[in-house]
């Protein structure tokens, strides 16, 4: 397999992963031409058409691409840093390519959704000089609240161009970024902030939840997923740490995904006789059927 086969493979396989949060641009639904569309003949022209397309936007690209070794501020990169750099470079590269030879507008719509995220990861990676932000408020978390407002105070945040504020949301972590925040105005430098949070306390919906800029106040909002038999429950906390996630029922399991919780606390505390012996006692309760205390509907 050449070189070239090998990395529309690889590009295939990305591209099925799809955007994280683009609604509606999955790379499954690409389209294509049906065999009572399109007989052999048109078939041949047309891949020889993408083969010369491609060919001439790889030439193309590659005269472009001309990699600096230096991050997002002109500092110097170091090898390793170089390395991931050139690995999104080159993705990036691809994605251009195949938007090159794409026609379709509806598959053009997805292979920009597409490029716009590798954007997003090489600026990131050219990123090193990374400043917390520890401090934020925040609200919804009370039960009954469908949405987690959190609130950091960035100055000048608001007049920002938009893609200087970026975040990424999955089901239990967000990964916020905000580029060239200048904390006064007789400051010439620019600081470059990211909080990534894992192991929220409980699921959100990434797909609804969202970042916005206002003012001084940089906003995220994360969507609660709703508990079928709770509703939107209430978090005494953002995130689990090193704890224990509470327990989430599972509707298709027959007890709720109880016994599985319990197997998995059960494995954790190894070396805890006394907890597990009441861990042991109430996996019993669930095979029998009977209600476990502290889990009661």
């Amino acid at each position: 397999m050449s070189q070239q086969e090998a990395s529309l493979q690889e590009l295939g396989a990305a591209l099925v992963a799809g955007p994280a949060n683009e609604p509606g641009l999955h790379p499954t639904d690409f389209e294509r031409i049906s065999d009572q569309e399109s007989d052999g003949a048109d078939v041949s022209k047309e891949a020889l058409r993408i083969d010369c397309s491609y060919r001439e936007a790889e030439k193309t690209c590659q005269q472009r691409l001309r990699s600096e070794a230096v991050d997002v501020d002109g500092w110097k990169l170091e090898k390793s840093q170089m390395e991931l750099v050139e690995e999104s470079e080159e993705d990036l590269q691809e994605l251009k390519i195949l938007l090159s030879c794409c026609q379709h507008e509806k598959n053009r719509q997805r292979l920009h959704a597409a490029i716009k995220e590798f954007e997003v990861k090489l600026r990131t990676r050219r990123t090193w000089a990374w400043f917390p932000l520890p401090r934020f408020q925040w609200s919804g978390f009370e039960y009954e609240k469908p949405c987690i407002l959190l609130d950091f105070h960035v100055p000048g945040v608001g007049s920002l161009p938009p893609e200087d504020v970026h975040c990424d949301f999955g089901v239990d972590w967000f990964d916020l970024k905000v580029w060239n925040v200048k904390w006064s105005v007789e400051d010439a430098v620019r600081y470059h902030h990211r909080v990534k949070k894992t192991r929220l306390l409980r699921d959100i919906v990434p797909s609804e939840s969202s970042v916005e800029a206002q003012g001084d106040h940089l906003l995220v909002k994360l969507q609660k997923a709703l508990d079928p038999r709770h509703g939107y429950c209430a978090w005494s906390d953002l995130t689990a740490g090193s704890g224990r996630k509470p327990f989430k029922y599972q509707e298709d399991a027959p007890d709720g995904g109880l016994m599985d919780f319990l197997e998995g606390e059960y494995e954790k505390y190894e070396g805890h006789e006394g907890f597990r012996k009441d861990l042991g006692k109430a996996m019993e309760q669930v095979h029998r059927n009977e209600p476990v205390r502290g889990f009661e509907d």
